[in-house]
């Protein structure tokens, strides 16, 4: 409880009366904020006096120094996302202006301000936070907001937020809502203040003070009827002539404080000119009171109008003259309800017409003010949704949307729209399966865009591809056959059903969707006609469709819609494309929007570090996708994650986690008939298999793909893990099986597909090379360009030269291939691999010294010529930059070359680069 100090007159500092002991508490909670950090909440009934108390403190906080800045919740704009915390940050634009870009941009965009991808929603909060902190930097700050249990509930958490954050900060946050409100602040460890009604000493005190001229017995009627409701007391006060009856209302009045005090302003607005009633219900259904939008859709000479209400004391015009502010909500709900409902349909119309710059407050005021389907409005609306989409907020398009689908009087229009919402809302299932009803509630037939979600979540939710294609599949015949690429919804379709397939990966899935693909040209390279081509045969991928979409990967740049870059994505996966688009899917992560969105792009992320040998940053990005898959139901995207750490873990060393990783896919897609997920926990165990040099182990694992020789359509695990297939072929004395695998991967053609392909299906086919041809072949595939980017398949082909190097008896030669693997190998933390060639190094008589050199250790100037002469110099070129004599440095090469085991100068780069690095310099 909060005690009430009494000061003995009843009046406290500010003139309130009664209010000394919540005053106290206020300026306690002043002296506090600007020192540490608060936080209070008011909390009580309309009229019950939050308001007076929230003017008060202002008052005192500026005298103390302390700079304010005010906002408050409109109950017609608890739809508009951010229109509360817009009033906040509107006041700071000198601060805005200070911030780093990237947060100034989250809160622009976010707010309207400014245009640019869609923030995620912590990113808004953070740069909220931001922005408040530049603010207090000079003098402490104290935020103000009034009615919080009607402020929108992007800005209500925005302020809650700001709430948890304020120790430490010279920041107060000061809000005051409803007791009764549903919806509201409240938080465990955020102190309120409770504001309780006057007591009849205080009540009558303050009707004497303001209604000395009415008798003793009337003023206690008016306290025992207002039941110390400050409001209440007032408005009846006023309301009463010198007999005691009240104005209009006889003996009988009402039984609720809160309730009368409406009714009497409902009375006090019926009063008013019609033109005066007309601007009113305007500026309260507009919510912000900006004259400017008030003007324009009042008509010309509208604003005179207002004068009688502000003689009335119902609004009162700013200081500034743009802004028209009610005396209390209650005047604003009066207002309302004494409207017709044609007229409210009316008034909506003109702020529709007023707002015409403004997508989303105008096709929420266009919605309000119809009543029947009709589609230029459902259209309007629609982009309104998108619009909200853009700027991070996906609560308020979905709900835009799902009007717009109530407004729609196509029935297929309206299913497509909603299934649109349910697709915006990924992340809430309950909501999507709740929209998915609506969509399903109609006897009509499914539609296309109804049937791609409803597959797409019960594929990505239950792992259900079965159920998933023959959704999609229906929906997709049914449609009519037209010339020509397929539109947006039938695409959407055959996307979703391609991704059914993939992940199912067995032909009675593939080859319906093969023959329905087959009817479409040839496609943009994100067109589910392409990912299907691409997925049925890597090797059929033309270089006119490499370049096509090396094209539109470098568009991506400028792509803000999250879907195209997904899919972009998606394709480039499959050809060692990721790379170029990290920045983008890096910004699907960064600015949320849909949730579904943001764990494809964590499967891209995560699969680019895998590749480039940033295992760390890869195992950190499958954790985050397995976590943020369970948390949201999306449990198939969870498996793509523990196949990224399974393969991190086997290149690592790390067999146990490994083994758990594949474990997990094999238990949860087994059961469920998704051949590609297995296959990808089989590549995985394969791979950690020939790390630990159980080739028996890892032969079984990959022929669990394949057989040895073939390479299956629809299978791209075949074509990727082939490699491994041949090692243990060769490794475990199947020479035959190895040659004939290498030949049907040299026969798919997937070399021009990129390097990594490029030196697989060379690396594969100087492992099974005849022993005459395997020095060129391996020496081919090492001399590729572009290999140096795929560090950990690099490291595989030197330790595949060197072990056939050793087991020809060249013992020298394959010390540079074994020690530049080891290198590698060390260098990325593949630690079984790292052993592996060491073992082979050693089976060669080579043994590390004290610093891990071959023979005696280089002298410093020795390695400096090494180094100079590995980048191609010649010996008179390195004399020049030593200052040596061209004799001294060829002296110096000749001592070099046997300590590295090495014959020419050829070999220097592998074998210096085989060199661990040099120890700190001990300090001073």
């Amino acid at each position: 409880m909060w005690a009430k100090s009494g000061t003995g007159t009843g009046v406290g500092p500010a003139g309130l009366v009664g209010r000394e002991g919540e005053l106290a508490e206020l300026a306690a909670f002043l002296d506090m904020a600007g020192t540490e950090g608060a936080v209070l909440l008011l909390t009580g009934d309309p009229g019950v006096g939050k308001t007076a108390l929230l003017d008060a403190t202002t008052e005192l906080a500026v005298a103390k120094g302390v700079r304010v800045v005010r906002g408050s919740g409109v109950e017609y704009e608890t739809d508009i996302s951010f229109a509360g915390l817009h009033q906040l940050v509107g006041s700071l634009p000198d601060e805005l202006g200070r911030l780093p870009r990237s947060l100034r941009e989250a809160l622009e965009v976010a707010l309207g301000l400014g245009a640019g991808p869609a923030p995620s929603r912590i990113a808004v909060l953070n740069a909220a936070l931001s922005l408040f902190d530049e603010a207090a930097k000079e003098r402490p700050l104290l935020l103000v907001v009034d009615d919080l249990h009607v402020v929108d509930q992007a800005s209500r958490a925005a302020v809650g937020f700001v709430a948890r954050s304020l120790g430490g900060r010279r920041i107060g946050l000061l809000g005051a809502q409803r007791a009764e409100s549903g919806e509201n602040l409240r938080s465990p460890g955020l102190p309120e203040l409770e504001v309780a009604p006057l007591d009849d000493a205080d009540a009558l005190r303050l009707l004497s003070r303001r209604f000395a001229h009415l008798p003793r017995r009337v003023l206690s009627t008016v306290a025992r009827e207002a039941q110390g409701n400050p409001l209440a007391l007032l408005e009846f006060a006023g309301s009463t002539g010198v007999s005691g009856d009240r104005h209009g209302q006889g003996a009988g009045w009402g039984s609720g404080p809160g309730r009368d005090v409406r009714a009497l302003y409902g009375a006090r607005v019926g009063r008013l000119p019609r033109g005066t009633r007309e601007v009113l219900l305007l500026a309260a259904l507009e919510g912000s009171g900006d004259i400017g939008v008030l003007e324009a859709a009042g008509g010309p000479g509208s604003l005179e109008e207002l004068a009688p209400a502000e003689r009335d004391h119902l609004v009162m015009v700013t200081e500034n003259g743009r802004v028209v502010r009610f005396r209390h909500p209650l005047v604003r709900s009066a207002v309302v309800d004494g409207s017709t409902g044609e007229q409210r349909r009316g008034a909506h119309r003109r702020l529709a017409d007023a707002l015409a710059g403004r997508p989303e407050r105008r096709g929420d005021h266009l919605a309000r003010a119809t009543t029947v389907p009709d589609e230029a409005v459902a259209a309007v609306v629609e982009s309104a949704a998108r619009s909200s989409l853009r700027r991070g907020d996906a609560d308020g398009a979905i709900a835009r949307l799902r009007r717009a689908a109530e407004l729609s009087p196509d029935r297929a229009d309206r299913r497509r729209r909603l299934s649109q919402a349910a697709a915006w809302v990924a992340g809430h299932l309950e909501v999507s399966h709740e929209i998915m009803r609506e969509v399903e509630g109609k006897t009509a037939a499914r539609s296309l865009s109804a049937a791609a979600t409803a597959g797409f979540l019960v594929l990505v939710t239950e792992g259900d591809a079965d159920t998933a294609h023959a959704l999609l599949t229906e929906a997709v015949e049914q449609a009519p056959v037209v010339p020509g690429p397929p539109h947006e919804e039938l695409e959407t379709a055959l996307f979703t059903l391609a991704l059914a397939s993939q992940y199912s990966g067995r032909p009675e899935h593939w080859q319906p969707l093969a023959d329905v693909l087959a009817r479409f040209p040839e496609a943009a390279p994100a067109a589910a006609a392409s990912l299907g081509r691409v997925h049925h045969d890597l090797g059929s991928v033309t270089d006119g469709m490499l370049r096509r979409l090396d094209e539109e990967i470098a568009r991506l740049r400028d792509q803000s819609d999250a879907d195209v870059v997904i899919r972009t994505a998606l394709t480039a996966s499959y050809l060692d494309r990721l790379p170029g688009c990290r920045e983008a899917v890096s910004r699907v992560i960064r600015d949320g929007g849909a949730v579904g969105s943001s764990m494809p792009a964590l499967m891209f992320v995560a699969l680019d570090d895998l590749y480039a040998g940033r295992w760390q940053a890869s195992a950190g990005a499958a954790d985050e996708l397995i976590a943020l898959s369970e948390e949201t139901g999306y449990h198939l995207f969870a498996q793509v994650g523990h196949y990224v750490a399974a393969m991190t873990a086997a290149q690592r060393g790390a067999l146990d986690a490994c083994r758990e990783h594949c474990e997990d896919i094999w238990a949860w897609s087994g059961p469920r008939g998704l051949r590609r997920l297995e296959n990808c926990a089989h590549q995985a165990a394969a791979r950690a298999a020939l790390g630990a040099a159980d080739f028996e182990t890892a032969f079984r694992h990959a022929t669990a793909i394949c057989a040895p020789g073939a390479l299956p359509p629809f299978n791209p695990e075949a074509v990727w893990s082939a490699p491994d297939l041949v090692e243990a072929a060769v490794r475990s004395g199947r020479h035959a099986e190895a040659r004939r695998h290498a030949d049907a991967l040299r026969d798919a053609g997937v070399g021009h597909l990129s390097s990594r392909f490029a030196l697989s299906a060379a690396t594969v086919t100087a492992m099974t090379s005849a022993a005459e041809d395997m020095v060129r072949c391996f020496e081919e595939a090492l001399g590729l360009p572009g290999i140096e980017q795929w560090p950990f398949e690099v490291g595989r082909a030197h330790l595949a030269y060197g072990e056939r190097l050793r087991r020809q008896g060249l013992n020298r030669e394959a010390r540079v291939q074994l020690a530049a693997a080891r290198g590698r190998f060390e260098e990325l933390g593949a630690r079984s691999w790292e052993a592996r060639a060491a073992a082979e190094l050693r089976a060669t008589g080579m043994t590390r010294t004290g610093r891990g050199k071959a023979g005696e250790a280089l002298t410093p100037q020795e390695l400096e010529v090494a180094r100079l002469a590995a980048t191609g110099l010649s010996n008179p070129q390195i004399a020049s930059r030593l200052f040596l004599s061209p004799r001294t440095v060829s002296s110096h090469l000749y001592r070099v070359f046997p300590k590295l085991g090495i014959t020419s100068r050829a070999g220097l780069r592998d074998a210096l680069e085989a060199l661990p690095a040099e120890p700190p310099a001990p300090r001073a």
